[in-house]
């Protein structure tokens, strides 16, 4: 329900799956963080292997390659499919009703990364989640992962990313009193609800000028630096009062609801990640704008999209 307006909204979910366990924990972590939830339904989506395009004119020059090439082709549409019922049976095992889960294939067209967000946007899915296979860092330099792709390019659509397998309820929410931080907020309420065993920490990095313009400029002006953080104490506030709100309106209890600030950090990323790994946290939501509605991909986001480890990450824009 939205708690703003009183309407009930059914939330929709786009599980890209391949035939891997990383698919299975992406399943298993979506339904169990979703179960509280009764109106969110479920898409597997599943995109075939390329054909080259020289494969296909050549087959079809000749017809014994036009049938050879029909035969390869439902070759690919056969796996997809049992690779989607077997997740779909996944599911259902999990409790997840059966009517809610749709299931769809298609012949790769652009590319993996682009074919989802492709397939996401037209469709209005409210998130994308995606199991991740940890990469070396020369494989994640040359060639990227699909995670990392489509959270480049998902302008509008929140992704998850699951690393490994992530049981806890404890969720960290990165926040600094921005618009988009409320978005976090809404996000996990939409999505999670009043989830019995939900722990919700709003943590929040105190601002410095290091973190945007280095320490000498830090040490050279206190009067802004204290001005900055003037500014940051009322936002925070602010924030915080809103944000208990909303939590409390959905169904969490306040007992469920924490804040914690890290005063000491030299990088934002670095003070989320250290409380993530220390707080045994499940998952880390993070909101793709901050103040200002400054564009931190490349920043915190992406950082942590490398670094995060049997957890799962929340990139909401």
């Amino acid at each position: 329900m939205d708690q703003r307006t009183g309407v009930t909204m059914q939330k929709k979910i786009l599980l890209p799956v391949a035939d891997s366990i990383y698919s299975e924990q992406a399943i298993k972590y979506t339904t169990y963080v979703c179960s509280a939830m009764n109106d969110v339904t479920y898409t597997l989506f599943n995109v075939q292997p390329l054909i080259p395009e020289i494969l296909i004119q050549e087959a079809n020059a000749e017809p014994a390659g036009v049938a050879e090439l029909s035969e390869f082709i439902r070759g690919h549409v056969e796996a997809a499919r049992r690779t989607l019922d077997k997740h779909k049976e996944l599911m259902i095992r999990l409790g997840v009703d059966e009517h809610s889960i749709k299931t769809v294939t298609r012949p790769r067209q652009v590319g993996v990364a682009k074919d989802i967000l492709n397939h996401a946007e037209r469709g209005g899915y409210d998130a994308i989640v995606l199991g991740r296979r940890s990469l070396t860092a020369a494989e994640e330099f040359f060639i990227g992962s699909i995670a990392s792709k489509v959270i480049a390019h998902a302008l509008e659509i929140p992704v998850w990313i699951v690393d490994g397998e992530s049981t806890s309820m404890q969720m960290l929410l990165a926040v600094d009193g921005s618009e988009n931080s409320l978005r976090v907020v809404d996000h996990v309420i939409s999505l999670v609800g009043n989830h019995p065993e939900v722990k919700l920490t709003l943590f929040h990095v105190q601002p410095y000028l290091r973190h945007h313009y280095g320490i000498v400029l830090e040490r050279e002006k206190p009067y802004l630096q204290e001005l900055l953080q003037r500014g940051d104490k009322h936002s925070m506030e602010i924030f915080y009062k809103e944000a208990y709100g909303r939590l409390m309106n959905a169904g969490l209890q306040e007992s469920q609801i924490q804040t914690k600030t890290n005063t000491s950090s030299f990088h934002i990323s670095t003070a989320i990640l250290d409380e993530a790994r220390q707080g045994g946290y499940g998952t880390v939501v993070i909101g793709r704008r901050g103040t200002r509605k400054a564009f931190f991909l490349g920043g915190a986001p992406m950082r942590l999209v490398h670094k995060i480890c049997n957890q799962a990450l929340w990139v909401i824009p």
